[in-house]
């Protein structure tokens, strides 16, 4: 910041962090952003909250989980995402991005990263246990968990913890993005409709002229013709929708100041949430009073680039417990099955 900015009110990008955070976010919406003057100390506030928020998010992903062989059988978390000590080993030991990483850490004994993976409440009719009798054919639901991978490797705790702040605030950019792109396709379909509706106002305008009536409804009351003042109330119904979606879309300034609203409700754009769930050792849920395990792990909505859904937790991994890394021609016949 310069001597006297603060006589002009200005204010700069406050750190490194903030100003390669507001970096970041211009060049995943919209380079052009870049030639607003003073974009960068307009965006700093809302960039230095939405950071603060990523931060508190990362810190609240259930972990860290001790995911080696020893605890695998004692974590009911960990039994509830691998049925097999096996498949949690093949899981760590199969991911190319985690083993590139390690490959450059020659000295590392333990590494943490992200592990998600797709979950599903599955609905079905099963036994229940209730009252120590057996009940057959009980609604019960069961939680699937498939598709696991590992993010964000890293032998540093303070380095990890970073690396999943900043995933989330580029996840951040990219579902403001994705905000932008539903409002432009929001505000062409209204231009159409709005087209069509003063389409359909002229024909009347001229069948009133010229004395012509519209063919009346007598196949089906119900349904009568639409009239003017029906197409009227429509048109200026869709013109004041598409003012809605359409006025920060006018211009770059626009724009920004609708990016500013949004980054101050981050929670609006990342869209988690902690649940907890109580199963039996075959991941069906209980009640809080059946024998069970208490599942806590955080649930993810997200739509950009793709819409997709799964369950985040922090995990740390033994370097040694690794499998060995398949031949390249294992893993080319794999790929061909």
């Amino acid at each position: 910041m310069g001597l006297f900015d603060w006589l002009l009110g200005k204010r700069a990008a406050d750190s490194p962090e903030t100003a390669a955070a507001i970096d970041a976010l211009i060049k995943t919406i919209d380079p052009r952003l870049a030639a607003i003057s003073g974009v960068s100390a307009r965006l700093a506030p809302a960039v230095e909250g939405a950071l603060d928020f990523c931060r508190r998010v990362a810190e609240e992903i259930p972990g860290l989980l001790d995911a080696s062989s020893a605890h695998w059988r004692d974590d009911p978390l960990l039994c509830a995402l691998f049925t097999r000590n096996d498949d949690l080993q093949q899981t760590f030991s199969r991911q190319d991005e985690v083993r590139d990483y390690l490959d450059e850490q020659p000295a590392a004994t333990r590494f943490y990263a992200l592990l998600g993976a797709a979950f599903e409440e599955k609905k079905s009719f099963g036994v229940t246990l209730e009252n120590e009798a057996l009940r057959p054919d009980t609604a019960v639901t069961s939680l699937n968990f498939t598709r696991h991978r590992l993010f964000l490797p890293s032998v540093e705790p303070e380095a990890f913890a970073h690396e999943v702040t900043w995933a989330l605030f580029r996840h951040l950019a990219l579902e403001t993005l994705y905000c932008l792109s539903q409002m432009k396709e929001a505000a062409a379909g209204r231009r159409e409709e709005i087209a069509l509706l003063r389409a359909q106002l002229a024909y009347h305008g001229q069948q009133e002229e010229s004395g012509e009536t519209t063919p009346s409804a007598t196949k089906n009351e119900e349904t009568p013709p639409e009239t003017q003042e029906s197409l009227t109330r429509q048109l200026e119904e869709s013109q004041a929708a598409l003012k809605t979606v359409d006025e920060p879309l006018q211009d770059l300034e626009s724009t920004l100041k609708w990016i500013i609203q949004r980054l101050a409700d981050p929670a609006q754009l990342l869209n988690l949430q902690i649940l907890s769930y109580r199963v039996n050792n075959v991941n069906q849920v209980v009640a809080d009073d059946q024998p069970g395990a208490n599942l806590r792990f955080c649930h993810f909505s997200v739509h950009a680039p793709t819409p997709r859904q799964g369950i985040l937790l922090r995990v740390a991994y033994p370097v040694d417990e690794l499998l060995p890394r398949r031949p390249f021609a294992e893993q080319v016949a794999q790929l061909l099955l």
